[in-house]
């Protein structure tokens, strides 16, 4: 019976520490939306802990009301933004124009070379060029002082 109850409780031990093994990535662990100037952005995060692992920032300009000649001048920065964001290696940039709306799509995983990187080239306004993380709740209240709505 001691034996039996010595092997229980050592199971119950190897769960519990396997349970404090580490915190789960959350997918989608925080939005903030921002409509200004016909442009609604929206930018979800992904996180462990408090921690941000993944940045997914979606841009859409309904291009009804755009001239042709408005239509040439984001096309032509949305060239520049393809150049810049394919010099960066783990970020992935993609622009589509679907149903009459143009559709940009930024992710950025926040490793920190990544972070580093990113930091440098002015793509993402942090407070401390040496960064190394961002943490979850001070982005999400930094958006949300910015005007932004958080889900």
């Amino acid at each position: 019976m001691k034996k039996q109850l010595c092997a229980l409780m050592a199971g119950a031990v190897m769960l519990g520490l396997a349970a404090c093994g580490g915190e789960e990535e959350v997918q989608n662990a925080a939005t903030a939306t921002l409509e200004q100037n016909g442009v609604t952005m929206t930018m979800s995060f992904d996180a462990k802990g408090d921690v941000v692992t993944k940045i997914t920032q979606e841009s859409v300009i309904d291009l009804s009301g755009y001239t042709e000649e408005q239509i040439e001048t984001l096309n032509a920065t949305v060239d520049t933004a393809e150049e810049t964001y394919a010099a960066l290696e783990n970020v992935e940039y993609s622009c589509e124009e679907e149903d009459g709306k143009l559709v940009e799509r930024i992710v950025i995983p926040t490793d920190e070379d990544t972070l580093k990187e990113v930091v440098e080239q002015g793509l993402l306004p942090v407070d401390d060029e040496n960064v190394t993380q961002l943490s979850l709740e001070a982005t999400v209240d930094n958006l949300e002082s910015a005007g932004w709505t958080i889900e």
